[in-house]
């Protein structure tokens, strides 16, 4: 396994690097109307291609992921492991990775034979540190070199803000990653039906146990974070960490990802007892992009923009400016369309006859506020001929002067 690896993360990150899709800068980003406890968040609209950040605090702060870590060592292991039916042994280094450290494990022995497919599902839906040092030593032969492969694949994600030193997340300074680079690492992940699989996963049976995801958000026992739009992913704590999440929640047609980090525990809303604030975090910003926002055509295909002077036209002097495809952008329910105001960018003083139907002229900016929304392309409306006497009619006026 180990002699392949690097053939196959090298293409990989080829492969990886020719789909992966940056953070939309066509959209606008409020303020939530409730308490948002993480240090860091974003809150990511999945139902556009180019993924609006709609809500961010602290996007590119240094912090720790604690078992955030497991979705890239699932990635890895899935970007070089066919047969996810291939068994594999618990060795004695594997097991002592985690020894004494007060990890969360699934108590597998020296010895102990699981296919990768139960590995996957015990690091994901478990959060199995034990797990996934048995399958970084089955994908690489080391968990240093696994760790190698997995700095390797984030990079080549364009991730600039993250560093991983062990698979599983366990604290260490020099191991850091930020909520935008956690976004980015799990928008491609999703891209993957295992992944999906493995990270949504509600319970699995493990012997004679039933283990529920540690995402919170998933198990109607647990009233305070109970969400029913919410769907799995992954959790991490350490004190360093402190609570994380990430999470996706579909509900009338709206999918969200929710990017948590450090969350504290502590009371809160009078509450005796003390609250995981990653799940009160992410559900609080589900709600409120549920009930706040939504797409709006702000501005529609063909829709007038302004106007263009044309020079040396057959019957025309100048073109109307015309939008070239329909703008939809998610915005407060309750906007004023009144307030959005439409600039254009890079116009030309003039376009030289003959101007074609649909012939990209420049751009223009929707803002809202004071912020840029979108920007689109404005085209022009109509065919303009070339006036040959015109022309030189012109010519003969600007050689004398």
């Amino acid at each position: 396994m180990k002699r392949t690896l690097s053939y196959i993360l090298t293409l990989t990150i080829l492969i990886i690097s020719l789909f992966c899709v940056p953070f939309s800068s066509n959209a606008a980003t409020y303020e939530p109307d409730r308490k948002i406890y993480a240090e860091a968040y974003m809150l990511i609209n999945l139902d556009d291609a180019s993924y609006p950040v709609v809500a961010q605090k602290n996007a590119d702060e240094k912090l720790y992921p604690a078992s955030l870590t497991k979705i890239v060592t699932t990635m890895v292991v899935l970007n070089n492991v066919k047969d996810l039916q291939a068994k594999t042994k618990m060795s004695q280094a594997a097991f002592d990775a985690t020894l004494g450290t007060g990890a969360q494990v699934a108590g597998i022995s020296v010895g102990d034979e699981h296919t990768i497919d139960e590995l996957l599902y015990l690091t994901m839906v478990y959060s199995a540190c034990d797990a996934c040092q048995i399958l970084a030593e089955y994908v690489s032969g080391t968990s240093a070199a696994f760790v190698d492969a997995m700095n390797k694949y984030v990079e080549s994600l364009g991730c600039k803000d993250t560093h991983f030193t062990n698979p599983d997340g366990l604290h260490d300074s020099n191991h850091y990653t930020t909520a935008r680079d956690m976004a980015t690492i799990t928008l491609a992940a999703l891209k993957n039906s295992d992944f999906v699989k493995y990270s949504t996963t509600t319970d699995i049976k493990y012997g004679d146990l039933n283990l529920g995801h540690t995402n919170l958000m998933l198990h109607q026992g647990y009233l305070t974070y109970y969400y029913e739009y919410a769907q799995g992913i992954k959790t991490g704590s350490t004190k360093e960490a402190g609570y994380c999440v990430i999470t996706k929640a579909s509900k009338d047609g709206y999918n969200y990802l929710a990017v948590v980090l450090k969350s504290p525990q502590q009371k809160i809303n009078g509450e005796s007892y003390e609250t995981k604030c990653s799940f009160v975090d992410a559900k609080s910003l589900f709600e409120w992009a549920f009930d706040s926002l939504k797409y709006t055509t702000l501005v529609s295909k063909d829709e007038v923009i302004g106007e263009i002077a044309v020079e040396d036209g057959k019957d025309a002097d100048s073109v109307q400016l015309i939008a070239k495809v329909d703008t939809n952008v998610i915005v407060p329910a309750a906007l004023d369309k009144s307030a959005i105001i439409i600039e254009t960018v890079d116009k030309p003083e003039v376009l030289k006859a003959p101007v074609l139907k649909g012939q990209d002229v420049c751009k223009a900016n929707v803002i809202y506020g004071d912020e840029v929304i979108a920007t689109i392309d404005l085209v022009a409306a109509d065919n303009i001929e070339l006036s040959t006497f015109l022309k030189i009619i012109n010519a003969v006026k600007a050689f004398l002067g």
